[in-house]
């Protein structure tokens, strides 16, 4: 049996108050000093906590004791107006749908587009119990049109098991138009690194691409460092797979792309393995669908400010924004009508 809550109806205050319990799971809602709604979703593991009306971002994530979001500068979400960069800190935010990536001069979409920031309507809390068991999980739908133009539904989900040490997320997109929708997608999955920790990774089915992108007039000792480090990468990818290697520089960042073998039953990995176990954790991964989505870009970044492991942030382009994904070929469109759907699941290794 199902039992489906509608949190749009619910009242968040600043001092957090138990919406609902059920076994080993909790709900909790409250709300951050800057005024946004947030959800902690808890099972005898750990908890994710929901941004359930700002784009749906997971903010927090912890399992077995350990913290497992990005570092940044933000402590708390803000408000977000424009871009989802008005507050980057969460551990993963949906980027998409009408474009994606970093736009360039001839793009006129901000960051990612609408999707890290799309306001929810709806949004529900529901626990149940399906083939893999008891679950609690959340999710919503948010509306995005523009006349003569475009006009969609996105219903993401996230689900935690009974005992789980991970997340479960999947993403659908309906076309309410009678216009095919022209769509991108990623799913931007942010852990922390721990140097000493080594990247594996399913089988590759042909080498990644390195992008060379330090922004032009960038602080030179920095961007000369990154210079070196990508110049190293373009000898042999293969040395980004040591967190923390000597020579090592992503300020501000590094975004490549890679592409992986699924296995028989459709699935892909990257894992981050800790050189040792940060308490009762030893390390991390993301799980994804490479008929879903082909391109599993990998964004790290490692300032004071900004600690990032980004390792697999699955995709349906690259992530170099609509124009250069149009002449590149890399766009998707969507029947009127029709509904295309992406999984991905993350967490602590053991759960893998």
């Amino acid at each position: 049996m199902e039992i489906k809550i509608d949190i749009a109806k619910v009242r968040f205050a600043e001092k957090p108050a138990v919406l609902a319990e059920a076994g080993e799971f909790k709900a909790v809602a409250f709300r951050y000093s800057t005024g946004v709604e947030a959800l902690k979703v808890s099972n005898a593991r750990g908890s994710f906590t929901i941004l359930p009306f700002m784009g749906q971002q997971i903010w927090r994530c912890d399992f077995d004791g350990m913290e497992l979001a990005m570092k940044s500068i933000y402590d708390e979400p803000k408000d977000c107006r424009s871009c989802f960069d008005e507050s980057y800190g969460c551990f993963m935010m949906h980027c998409g749908l009408t474009a994606m990536g970093n736009p360039t001069a001839e793009d006129d979409h901000v960051g990612h587009a609408e999707l890290p920031i799309i306001r929810y309507r709806e949004a529900y809390l529901e626990f149940g119990k399906d083939r893999l068991g008891e679950y609690v999980a959340v999710g919503g739908i948010a509306r995005h049109d523009l006349c003569f133009t475009y006009n969609y539904e996105f219903s993401p989900r996230v689900v935690l098991r009974k005992g789980a040490a991970k997340i479960e997320i999947a993403a659908t997109a309906t076309n309410l138009k009678d216009l095919p929708l022209e769509y991108y997608y990623l799913c931007h999955v942010n852990h922390r690194p721990v140097d000493g920790a080594k990247i594996e990774e399913s089988p590759l089915a042909k080498p990644p691409i390195v992008n060379h992108e330090v922004p032009e007039g960038y602080y030179k000792p920095w961007a000369d460092a990154t210079n070196r480090w990508l110049d190293v990468l373009d000898k042999d990818f293969r040395a980004q797979s040591v967190v923390g290697a000597k020579g090592e520089s992503y300020r501000p960042e590094i975004v490549n792309c890679y592409f992986h073998r699924p296995d028989r039953k459709g699935w892909a990995f990257v894992r981050q393995v800790y050189p040792k176990k940060v308490g009762k954790v030893g390390g991390v991964y993301v799980k994804y669908r490479p008929s879903e989505l082909p391109y599993a870009t990998r964004w790290i970044a490692r300032t004071k400010d900004e600690d990032a492991m980004g390792m697999c942030l699955p995709a349906t382009a690259e992530h170099k924004g609509r124009a250069y994904c149009r002449a590149h070929g890399q766009q998707r469109f969507l029947a009127p009508g029709k509904s295309v759907s992406f999984h991905i699941e993350t967490g602590i290794l053991q759960e893998h």
